[in-house]
């Protein structure tokens, strides 16, 4: 029984360490590119295809959900300055 939940968690920890070398790979620049960009379409253009590219990749719709936030929070902070 116990070796059956060792077996459980090492397949969470290998599917957890993939996670955040996803969200590495497909976040490193992103908030600079968003910063940079000449517009606010631009800058939704940017999260439009980096969130489009990590769905593809990423088998936890949580984690999808929070980059998506947290990319538009990113943008509001550049571009949507009240």
């Amino acid at each position: 029984m116990n070796e059956e939940l060792l077996n459980e968690y090492q397949f969470l920890q290998l599917n957890q360490t993939r996670q955040s070398e996803l969200i590495a790979q497909h976040c490193a620049g992103v908030e600079e590119n968003i910063r940079l960009s000449a517009s606010l379409s631009e800058a939704e253009n940017i999260v439009t295809a980096v969130c489009k590219k990590f769905d593809g990749e990423c088998s936890s719709s949580i984690i999808r959900s929070v980059l998506v936030l947290h990319l538009h929070n990113i943008v509001k902070r550049y571009w949507k300055k009240e």
